[in-house]
């Protein structure tokens, strides 16, 4: 399971920084920025645990975010471009595994529902919000905590 959870830490998935799109960009991280909790997730097209869904979180301010998923963290800083379709994310891990690593993926925000699926350091964006055995890809989807 654990090489799963380095994964899903990365996204955290998931969130955030400058892109191009100016006053865009900063709205969108606005609305990114929050407590938020796993509804599910997949890694290389299997489920991730109810046990590991259960126990993920997801902090974003502004350009910075932490996931904690199965006891381990990782933080780091994001950026966005909400004008792509579908929408991009580049999350850079400041501490982790892929430390220093740039992860390219795609999100997308619907009425407190965050979809980010992420491609493994190094491989191309996805294209669709789906995994796949052998692509390393992950796809988690948080909902919004209220305070």
């Amino acid at each position: 399971m654990k090489l799963y959870v380095l994964p899903v830490l990365a996204v955290g998935l998931l969130i955030a920084a400058n892109s191009s799109g100016g006053d865009t960009v900063k709205t969108e991280l606005k609305k990114l920025e929050g407590t938020w909790g796993m509804v599910s997730g997949e890694a290389k097209g299997e489920k991730l645990s109810e046990s590991t869904v259960k126990s993920a979180k997801l902090t974003i301010v502004g350009d910075k975010y932490t996931v904690n998923v199965s006891e381990n963290a990782i933080t780091g800083t994001q950026k966005i471009d909400p004008t792509m379709k579908p929408k991009a994310i580049d999350a850079i891990d400041t501490e982790g595994p892929h430390k220093g690593k740039t992860v390219f993926g795609i999100y997308k925000l619907e009425k407190g529902i965050f979809t980010v699926c992420l491609a493994p350091p190094g491989k191309d964006r996805p294209t669709e919000f789906t995994t796949k055995s052998g692509t390393g890809e992950i796809l988690h989807v948080w909902k919004l905590k209220k305070e």
